[in-house]
């Protein structure tokens, strides 16, 4: 059965090549012959080129000019498609030894800090690990005392040391504003193992996947690239360094594409996962819910304290959705909670005196509508009992701003006026220019 196959495959082969007409074998005849005129004379620049670049007499721009009309003469080669894949590998190694000194003349020039072509050291890049790539791939290994293994060892060093040219030219890339070339850049340093896998032991790329995507992510946000944003947000987030810089920068460009729904959305994802590490966003959420209503407020604070109940700023954000509604006693109990978990924060202390003092003036501002005279000094001494309650909390704001008397003298000569301390009242009065 086999050799019936054999038969079979040779008597197609021989159909499709007695298929050919006289038209299709006078251009393949011609393609033949446009690739070996265009391979003769790139050999000929690098030949002539050689010595020049051996002694140095060589510029740069000689050696660019000249080899990249090589590097165009082999590839028009390979693009005619006639060229025997026995011979591939000299092709390729040619191309190869034409886009190396190229690549290390830039990279030179990019040390020194000299000018180079950006776009065309990228583009040479490729060319030159691709080329020395399908080399490897086209080279039949020969060892012995006239092999090639020597330099097909040689020349996966050159491929394995390609793959940090690869950042660089992202970086470039940025600099002059080409965004989606740094980006396919970038991709090609994360993949280059991967790609190019007969190097992938001998790559060294100095920084992790996740640094080139943080660099990846961040060269999105800066050309409003949103989507290639989300793409490497996930990954950019585990290089740890620059973690924090990457949730803010995500956070920021929700607001930056006016999205504020999405924006509320992912800010609530996080700081519900984690509370305690994200109490600015906690902050910024509350005053986004606040603006919707107080009941969206307090839906969100009790969402987070669900997850941590001792979390201040979610205490205090409950807080004042109480005070706000005037639910002073309820109120009072979450504040006096804020003050326990802050000891040194004003606003705590200061919040809990003033629902003690609104409860007072609230009290006694029935007073005058109450007929009973028992009832009514009844509710005038708990309004002066509610007004004293009130003097440990302001006093305790005061310790921790006593430089600003403005922030409580006012409440406090209230308190002392009403519960009889002539003396403190005076003190406070003069403290707020009275």
């Amino acid at each position: 059965m086999k050799k019936i196959i054999i038969s079979l495959a040779a008597v197609l082969c021989a159909g499709n090549m007695m298929a050919q007409s006289p038209e299709e074998k006078a251009a393949l005849k011609e393609a033949k012959k446009e690739a070996k005129t265009c391979l003769a004379e790139a050999q000929k620049i690098k030949a002539d080129l050689d010595p020049k670049i051996a002694d140095k007499s060589a510029t740069a721009e000689e050696v660019q000019t000249k080899f990249t009309k090589a590097v165009e003469l082999v590839q028009k080669a390979l693009d005619t498609k006639t060229i025997e894949d026995k011979k591939l590998g000299e092709t390729y190694q040619l191309m190869a030894d034409l886009a190396l000194p190229m690549n290390n003349n830039m990279i030179a020039n990019a040390s020194s800090k000299q000018p180079f072509d950006t776009l065309f050291f990228y583009n040479n890049l490729k060319t030159l690990t691709e080329a020395i790539h399908k080399e490897l791939k086209y080279t039949k290994p020969v060892s012995g005392e006239y092999g090639n293994e020597a330099a097909l060892k040689m020349k996966k060093l050159n491929l394995a040391s390609c793959g940090v040219y690869y950042i660089y030219a992202a970086q470039f890339l940025s600099e002059v504003n080409r965004p989606e070339l740094a980006l396919e850049a970038y991709e090609k340093a994360m993949a280059y193992k991967t790609t190019y896998p007969e190097v992938a032991d001998m790559v060294n790329i100095p920084i992790g996947e996740a640094q080139i995507a943080y660099y990846a992510f961040h060269t999105a946000h800066n050309a409003k690239m949103w989507d290639a944003m989300d793409k490497y947000y996930e990954k950019a987030l585990a290089f740890a360094e620059g973690a924090e810089g990457t949730r803010q920068v995500k956070v920021m460009s929700y607001l930056e594409k006016g999205d504020t729904a999405a924006w509320a959305g992912y800010l609530r994802e996080q700081t519900l996962k984690e509370p305690a590490k994200n109490t600015d966003y906690i902050q910024m959420l509350l005053a986004y819910y606040q603006k919707g209503g107080m009941d969206k407020m307090m839906e969100y604070a009790d969402a987070v304290l669900a997850v941590d109940p001792n979390l201040y700023i979610a205490n205090y954000g409950k807080a004042h959705v109480l005070f706000a509604e005037k639910k002073y006693e309820e109120a009072f109990l979450v504040y006096k909670k804020c003050s326990e978990i802050k000891s040194e924060s004003y606003d705590a202390w200061y919040q809990c005196g003033l629902c003690k003092y609104r409860q007072a003036l609230d009290l006694n501002n029935t007073i005058s509508s109450i007929k009973n005279r028992v009832k009514a000094q009844e509710t005038l001494d708990n309004t002066k009992k509610l007004f004293g309650e009130a003097i440990p909390f302001f006093e305790k704001a005061r310790e921790c701003m006593p430089d600003d008397p403005e922030k409580w003298a006012y409440e406090l000569k209230q308190c002392y006026t009403v519960t009889g301390n002539a003396a403190k009242a005076a003190e406070m009065s003069k403290l707020v220019g009275e």
